[in-house]
């Protein structure tokens, strides 16, 4: 009874880990899993001119585990550590979550520690090197200092982050952001919003993603707005991606659209990529992307991605 309560909080808890992550041990109401990616990329950036370069996307290691407390209740802790090396500089591994908190049953999970803030959910492009704007902006996606409360029951699903500090004891920058969304059928719509303090300045987004599946098609719309920390940076975005699999083939496209008030040039940015999955953990893709904006150039970039 308490192996089966425990591993459905923990795949709730770790939903971002648990399809590469593999469990090392498992008694007397302690499960400890162990979970990693490394992924290699080769590109050229949009910018005019971009350096042609093979760089490290992303290289993570951590660790999770779960103590079973009573029949609703264990205590859970993650620790994990990345790479990355988006500039062709040295190197560098850091640490990237160190948080404990409890799980409950029924009413959801509540973490604190260094982790990932509700707003880094945010995105509906499956994209590789460059992505589309979400128009969500200000909002820590990250930070040392995060309190962070979530639950979801299939149909619905909640989530709150409040960040005190985004990294020294006291830095003048924190944050809140809330997500609420509902489950019918192949229809998945989700609301965000976020308000975040730089010292006296502030700003607030609002973020709503609508996602529709059916069979090999997923389809997904976004719209947004920003008041921004100032009035030259308030905004509206709308966004649209698809993505459709043929066996293990899945051909991915994405188009935003970002009007900055007062600016008489609006930001066209878009992409499209190929991924072949050997297997649920070992991808290959290759990407193209680009925008409208000033001196920009087609961007364009290849990969590899390894799970375990």
């Amino acid at each position: 009874m308490k192996k089966t309560i425990l591993a459905t909080m923990l795949t709730s808890l770790f939903a971002a880990t648990a399809a590469h992550s593999a469990t090392v041990y498992e008694a007397d109401g302690v499960t400890l899993d162990l979970f990693g990616d490394v992924e290699i990329q080769a590109n050229k950036g949009t910018e005019d001119d971009a350096p042609k370069m093979i760089h490290l996307d992303d290289a993570d290691f951590g660790v999770q585990a779960g103590y079973v407390l009573s029949d609703s209740l264990s205590a859970i802790a993650k620790i994990s550590v990345t790479g990355e090396d988006e500039t062709g500089s040295t190197n560098n591994i850091d640490l990237d979550e160190a948080f404990v908190g409890l799980s409950f049953t029924q009413f959801g999970t509540v973490t604190i520690g260094q982790q990932y803030t509700i707003a880094d959910d945010i995105g509906i492009a499956n994209d590789y090197a460059f992505g589309i704007n979400s128009g969500y902006s200000g909002v820590a996606t990250d930070g040392k200092q995060v309190v962070k409360y979530v639950v979801d029951n299939g149909n619905y699903y909640f989530g709150v982050s409040y960040l005190l500090n985004e990294n020294a004891a006291s830095d003048d920058v924190e944050s809140i952001d809330a997500r609420l969304g509902v489950r019918i059928d192949a229809l998945d719509l989700t609301a965000y919003l976020g308000k975040a303090d730089d010292a006296d300045a502030s700003a607030t987004s609002v973020l709503l993603e609508a996602r529709y599946s059916m069979d090999n098609l997923d389809l997904a719309a976004s719209v947004s707005s920003l008041d921004g920390y100032t009035s030259a940076e308030d905004s509206t975005a709308f966004g649209l991606a698809a993505a459709y699999t043929v066996d293990k083939v899945t051909y991915s496209g994405g188009y935003s659209l970002l009007d900055v008030d007062g600016d008489d040039d609006k930001l066209n940015t878009y992409f499209v990529n190929a991924a072949y999955a050997f297997n649920s953990n070992v991808t290959v893709y290759a990407e193209l992307g680009g925008d409208d904006a000033d001196d920009s150039e087609l961007g364009y970039g290849a990969g590899m991605a390894v799970t375990f």
